[in-house]
């Protein structure tokens, strides 16, 4: 049997020519090209992968529609690799980098915590928060071949996202498809373990809690059924005593017959399904009481309001899909502040309530002030010694922002109009401390946090600014919920799949080869089917079909040959096993293009 060392020898040699991969052009425009790796890739310097193929996700379809519009895609540039839900064989490594040819690997998507230019991995101010599928030209999971500088992982450590690679561990029965979820399984498990709440003494208390009572509103698609799946991978009696779940009728009526439904109900779990258009939508997702965990999984007003009102006291909402449009908000209502018996005594307490998160992506998180604190104090107007009691709490050498004071006088360096903010007090009600929060939103820095010290409002937290985990919290005694968001996928995470992976074949709905990917992606867009689509960079020229031995079948009529073999025997595999996608389809169509299968290389 071929080894994956020797596979990856004889794949080097083809690496060095011109190969095609998916990319993106330019707004709605996604092409099949022919590329090269610079010659500088094969110096051993480096490393050089072959790409076995990339799950389709729905945040492509953000890159897709602004190209360079977006946050992760550089401005100016022509051509994008799009692809970030990976699985890889790495050809060529720096001989001091852990790894060797052969090793098969996850890529972690995210890289960058702070703009950079993705050419050079340098930190610049106009750059961006490079990530894989919507940085780069010679690395994506969606072109044959990839080349990573062997300065990137090491980068990316020091960035906060860990190994920029994690190795896969053999596992018999698994498919390309389940691994290549590592990406998903590691954003969705990375959101689950930053979910808190604060317990009886005040300490934080991370994750789901066991037996919690559940929410998924617009929950029927792809990521919700995965984050669902982890979250019912507990023993039984740590299950969810309720899951509510939102959606059209149409999808709900299949989610009916999913396995993962029927499995948690003959678990214990009373899973509610509610059709997100029902007048009555509120009472019934109050019926068997308010929710302690609510993912938002469509951004919409909708949703936001419908979280905001049915989040159990001290309960977490996660804003699960940022959304672009700066209208679409979060209101927390935040009571009236409780009274103390000194300014003193306030600002000592409002200042231990703030939280951060250790660093970027650490799900831990600590009391106090910033460790680098840059504070805005707003409202305060007419208050002096309400201030002089806040600026007499803070670290020495503390950065501060005071409008309507003059600190010219008390040797504290100044925040200048643009600086970003780590730490806002605002000691403003109503109207004008939501215009304040308003106004000072676009400068929090990430894992910022915002206390309204007066409270007694509705506070309009934009989604856009509160996606990933890193961004800010809003802290006090007197708010009502907390607040986490989509996780940026960790290597800690993407392991957890690469070693012991989930089986998401269950999902896998539709597949193609890698020249076939703008089909895929047109339809999948303009249907939104519920599952996984999978693109196999090896077997470039299979059409995107439907999982099913009839779909396979009737695309086989008019294929050539090595294309109509593949399709055919995976017809008779899919027969066998209930139509649902396996290794053994997999396997099956590798044969049919006489090709080694990657997961059985020795």
């Amino acid at each position: 049997m071929l080894s994956r060392q020797e596979r990856a020898s004889d794949l080097l040699e083809y690496a060095r020519l011109e190969h095609q991969g998916i990319f993106l052009t330019g707004p709605n425009e996604i092409r099949l090209l022919s590329d090269e790796l610079p010659a500088s890739a094969f110096d051993g310097k480096g490393f050089v992968l072959a790409g076995f193929g990339n799950c389709r996700c729905a945040s492509d379809a953000k890159a897709i529609r602004q190209f360079d519009a977006h946050a992760r895609v550089p401005n100016g540039v022509n051509q994008i690799a799009l692809g970030h839900e990976t699985l890889q064989l790495v050809l060529q490594a720096p001989e001091d980098s852990g790894f060797v040819p052969g090793d098969l690997v996850v890529v972690t998507p995210g890289h960058s915590s702070e703009p950079i230019d993705p050419s050079t991995f340098a930190p610049v101010s106009d750059g961006v928060l490079a990530a894989l599928g919507y940085s780069y030209r010679h690395l994506g999971g969606l072109r044959a071949f990839n080349a990573v500088p062997g300065s990137a992982p090491a980068f990316l450590k020091q960035q906060g996202f860990g190994n920029l690679f994690n190795k896969v561990s053999r596992h018999p029965g698994i498919s390309l498809v389940s691994l290549a979820h590592a990406e998903p399984f590691a954003c969705n498990y990375g959101t689950n373990k930053h979910v808190f709440t604060i317990g009886s003494d005040g300490e934080f208390r991370y994750g789901v809690p066991p037996r919690a009572i559940v929410a998924y509103l617009s929950g029927t698609a792809r990521m919700a059924m995965i984050n669902l799946t982890i979250v019912a991978a507990v023993p039984d009696d740590e299950l969810p005593s309720v899951v509510y779940i939102t959606g059209s009728p149409g999808k709900l009526a299949d989610m009916e017959e999913y396995a993962l439904i029927r499995d948690l109900r003959r678990r214990g779990s009373r899973v509610v399904l509610i059709d997100r258009s029902d007048p009555e939508i509120i009472s019934r997702l109050t019926e068997f009481g308010k929710s302690e965990v609510i993912w938002t999984n469509y951004a919409s007003q909708a949703t936001y309001d419908q979280a905001c009102e049915i989040i159990a006291d001290g309960g977490n909402i996660n804003s699960y899909a940022g959304a672009a449009d700066p209208d679409l908000l979060l209101p927390m209502s935040v009571a009236p502040a409780p009274d103390f018996p000194s300014f003193a005594e306030e600002a000592a307490a409002q200042i231990e309530v703030m939280h951060h998160n250790h660093g970027p992506n650490d799900p831990c998180r600590h009391r106090g002030l910033a460790k680098e604190p840059r504070i805005a104090l707003l409202g305060f107007a007419g208050q002096p010694e309400r201030v002089d009691a806040y600026l007499k709490a803070l670290p020495s050498g503390t950065e501060v922002h005071v409008p309507d004071y003059d600190l010219s006088d008390r040797n504290l360096p100044l925040l200048t109009e643009s600086s970003t903010l780590t730490d806002v007090f605002i000691a403003s009600t109503g109207d004008m401390a939501a215009a304040l929060y308003r106004e000072v939103e676009g400068r929090l820095s990430r894992s910022a946090a915002v206390n309204f010290i007066d409270g007694d409002l509705v506070v309009p937290i934009g989604s856009r600014h509160a996606h990933y985990v890193s961004r800010h919290q809003v802290c006090g005694p007197n708010v009502p919920w907390h607040m986490t968001n989509t996780s940026e996928p960790h290597s800690d995470d993407m392991v957890q799949q690469a070693q012991n992976p989930v089986d998401f074949d269950w999902m896998v709905k539709g597949v193609c080869g890698l020249r076939h990917v703008p089909v895929m992606m047109e339809k999948v867009e303009s249907e939104q089917p519920f599952g996984s689509f999978f693109a196999f960079t090896e077997l470039p020229d299979i059409p995107y079909v439907e999982v099913s031995a009839a779909a396979f079948d009737a695309a086989s009529e008019n294929a050539e040959k090595p294309v109509r073999t593949a399709l055919e025997l995976a017809a008779k595999v899919l027969r066998t096993n209930g139509e649902v996608w396996s290794r053994e389809v997999e396997q099956a169509l590798y044969a049919g293009y006489d090709q080694p299968y990657p997961l059985d290389l020795s």
